[in-house]
């Protein structure tokens, strides 16, 4: 599983018959400083996850069955949309990470040179 931003979303009227009636989202993947990394995931998202949210995904089977369907050809789906993380006992709210994309990470987190 992963942490990441949606950043977008993919539209696509041709494609095979078994991702009829699945919505697909663009993610940007976050690492563990909350910072974005330079490549983007595209998930399925049952869930109704929107742009700016920060959201939980899970590879392979896992999303497969995130979606109701073993035999779905998808490798990564949507599985949460993110409230709050907690990282070394320092809540972070799912606005403070949407957010940082594009911003430094310590600002946005409210730690100074001290702290960091």
């Amino acid at each position: 599983m992963f942490v990441g931003r949606v950043v977008g979303t993919v539209w696509a009227t041709k494609k095979i018959k078994n991702l009829d009636n699945l919505r697909f989202l663009v993610i940007h993947p976050l690492n563990l400083r909350k910072e974005p990394s330079t490549d983007v995931v595209v998930a399925a998202d049952v869930l109704g996850a929107g742009v700016g949210e920060s959201v939980l995904c899970a590879y392979g089977r896992a999303a497969r069955t995130a979606v109701g369907n073993d035999d779905q050809s998808i490798e990564c789906a949507v599985v949460g949309i993110i409230d709050s993380i907690d990282v070394e006992s320092e809540a972070v709210r799912a606005s403070q990470i949407a957010g940082l994309v594009g911003h430094d990470h310590d600002a946005m987190s409210g730690a100074t040179e001290e702290q960091t």
